[in-house]
């Protein structure tokens, strides 16, 4: 029996002690300015497992609470925004850490947010309109803004890929008696016409190409089209070591395609366009060119669209 009454002076012994570390704790976290009344009445109580609970959660709401201050400081969040004062008021209570930990990722993201707003204004999204309904719904649940950016770039996708289908579409459409031979195209060169090899696309596996006859290939090629250049010629066919390459020129550039088959005239109106759409989306880069190819971006995506467009002349 007097055992059971020692250990029943020493719980409670505990328990006040507990009492006191955490009336000890409150009275800090108050002095720091900090909204501590859902803490007063637990602190009361004898239900120790309640008030370890608490407080371990007050003491990590505070620790991100004083993030949420150094990150708004380092923004430069002050007096000159029209919802500081609103957030001022939030900044000592660590029960709305979740509303400024969110307001805090908007305040960032504002200007990020504002250009995909315009970027999406921007765009010619007739016949997406189910995406775009869905990308405003995201902006208007403030979605985390790169989730926001991978959706425009998705939908920009799409729209390109619209807008080459139907660039090409005219061009792609053969005439009956067009449709009678068959042909592929293996592989595409892309060259500026200072000789300079900028893309090279081909349907075959890179363990399949002949890499020797390939770079013999762009020889010959540079070597006709600049004896056409100068000779003020419009070269269309090279025939090479038993293959056929069909040449199409632009203003910058020019494409050589390796082809099975009979070069039809509706193939040089659609490498044409291809060309045409890319020297004006690059206008600047060509205009400003010094030879460095890495300057011009997406060169594939203009490949691409040659062989999607070759390939429907089957």
């Amino acid at each position: 029996m007097p055992k059971k009454k020692s250990s029943s002076k020493s719980n409670k012994s505990s328990t006040s002690k507990k009492k006191d570390d955490y009336a000890n704790q409150l009275f800090d976290w108050l002095s720091e300015g900090y909204v501590v009344k859902p803490l007063t009445e637990v602190i009361k109580s004898k239900d120790t497992k309640k008030m370890d609970e608490m407080f371990s959660d007050y003491s990590d709401k505070i620790s991100r609470l004083k993030d949420v201050k150094a990150k708004l400081q380092d923004l430069e969040f002050d007096q000159n925004h029209s919802m500081y004062d609103e957030v001022n008021k939030k900044l000592n209570d660590p029960m709305q850490v979740a509303y400024l930990e969110n307001f805090a990722r908007l305040f960032e993201e504002g200007p990020k947010l504002n250009e995909l707003k315009a970027e999406l204004a921007s765009l010619n999204t007739t016949g997406f309109e189910e995406m775009v309904k869905q990308i405003k719904t995201m902006f208007k649940d403030n979605d985390d803004v790169d989730d926001i950016e991978r959706a425009i770039k998705k939908l920009k996708k799409k729209i390109k890929e619209k807008f080459f289908e139907s660039a090409f579409e005219e061009e792609a459409i053969p005439l009956e008696e067009e449709k009678e031979d068959k042909f592929i195209a293996e592989t595409i060169f892309l060259l500026h016409k200072d000789g300079t090899l900028l893309s090279v696309k081909s349907k075959k596996p890179p363990a399949q190409l002949d890499k020797k006859l390939m770079s013999r290939m762009v020889m010959a090629i540079k070597e006709q089209m600049n004896r056409a250049f100068k000779e003020g010629e419009h070269v269309h066919t090279l025939n090479y070591e038993g293959h056929t390459i069909i040449l199409e020129d632009s203003v910058h550039v020019y494409a050589a395609i390796v082809v099975v088959g009979e070069a039809k005239p509706v193939m040089y109106r659609i490498i044409l366009k291809a060309l045409q759409i890319m020297e004006k989306k690059l206008i600047k880069e060509f205009d400003d060119w010094t030879g460095d190819r890495s300057k011009l971006e997406n060169l594939d995506r203009y490949t691409s669209a040659i062989f999607q467009a070759l390939d429907r002349l089957h």
